[in-house]
C-alpha cells in the first residue's frame, strides 16, 4: 500500500485534499478489509498507477469509483485509460451505472471521463471540504458492457 500511496505525495490536488500518502496507505489498507476493489498498473519501474473503487458505494446501489490515480511520469501514456476500463470491466458486471466525483476545477479530468462516456448529473459544493466543489459524473453500462448469457438460456 505504501507504494501506492506514494503516488499522491507533492501533488497539488491531492494536497488541496489533505490526502497524504500515510494516511492513504491506512485507507487502501482499510478498502481491502472491507472488499472493495483495488486494480493496480505496473511498469518494470514499479507502481504507475491504481484505481479503488467500492461495488455499492454510491446510494448503497451503485458501484462508486473513489480514487484513480496515475503517476506524474505517465499522465498521458493510456495508464489512467486502462485502469478506468478495468475497473469498468468489473463494475458493469452486475451493476447499470458507475459513478466518480471530479473536483469541479479539475478541468483535465473532466475531460478524460467524458471522453470514455461520463456525465455530468450533479454538483456538490463545499462537500468534501469548505471551498472543494465537486461534479458528480455517471456512466451507465452500454450493450458492449452486457454479460452475454450462457449458451441454451
Amino acid at each position: 500500500m505504501p507504494a501506492l500511496a506514494d503516488l499522491v505525495r507533492g501533488h497539488p490536488l491531492f494536497e488541496r485534499y489533505g490526502l497524504r500518502p500515510a494516511a492513504l496507505a491506512r485507507s487502501l489498507s482499510d478498502a481491502l478489509t472491507r472488499h472493495d476493489a483495488i486494480v493496480v498498473a505496473g511498469a518494470p519501474g514499479g507502481v504507475v498507477g491504481f484505481a479503488w473503487w467500492t461495488c455499492t458505494g454510491a446510494f448503497a446501489r451503485s458501484p462508486y469509483l473513489r480514487l484513480l490515480v496515475v503517476g506524474r511520469a505517465v499522465t498521458g501514456a493510456g495508464v489512467g485509460g486502462q485502469l478506468l476500463t478495468a475497473v469498468e470491466t468489473v463494475a458493469f458486471i452486475d451493476a447499470t451505472d458507475l459513478f466518480t466525483l471530479v473536483s469541479a476545477d479539475n478541468g483535465g479530468a473532466r475531460r478524460f471521463y467524458e471522453r470514455r462516456g461520463y456525465t455530468e448529473v450533479g454538483r456538490l459544493d463545499d462537500y468534501v471540504a469548505p471551498g472543494l466543489h465537486e461534479v458528480v459524473l455517471r456512466k451507465r453500462r452500454s450493450a458492449a458492457h452486457r454479460p452475454t448469457p450462457p449458451s441454451g438460456a
